[in-house]
């Protein structure tokens, strides 16, 4: 009976965290060539952007990290918004970028210079 009521009361610990800690949405990348500017938007739904925000992000050129920031807070309560300058960016590269929620879960998306 002790075990049952153990399991019982991890599985609504967990499922009450999933309720509140969730990762990023699709995050969505657009680089400019001209300017060699990569402009990024990561949906990620919060109550308090103070406490439940994207709290890391990495950016690759070609699967070598070329950036990593770490956040206090996010935009807004709905998305971060982000522009980072790859100066040495060209046509045929691959750039991919990890978003990490400060209280569950990651995505990952990528994307081929034109």
């Amino acid at each position: 009976m002790k075990k049952v009521l153990f399991i019982t009361m991890i599985l609504v610990f967990v499922l009450t965290l999933s309720i509140y800690a969730h990762p990023p949405g699709n995050i969505e990348m657009n680089f400019n060539m001209e300017n060699k500017m990569l402009e990024v938007t990561v949906p990620h739904n919060s109550g308090d952007n103070s406490d439940h925000f994207i709290n890391n992000v990495k950016v690759y050129l070609n699967g070598n990290r070329h950036i990593e920031q770490d956040f206090i807070m996010q935009t807004n309560n709905d998305v971060q918004y982000l522009h980072y300058m790859i100066p040495g960016a060209k046509s045929g590269d691959t750039i991919s970028l990890n978003a990490e929620c400060n209280k569950f879960g990651s995505r990952e998306t990528e994307i081929t210079l034109d």
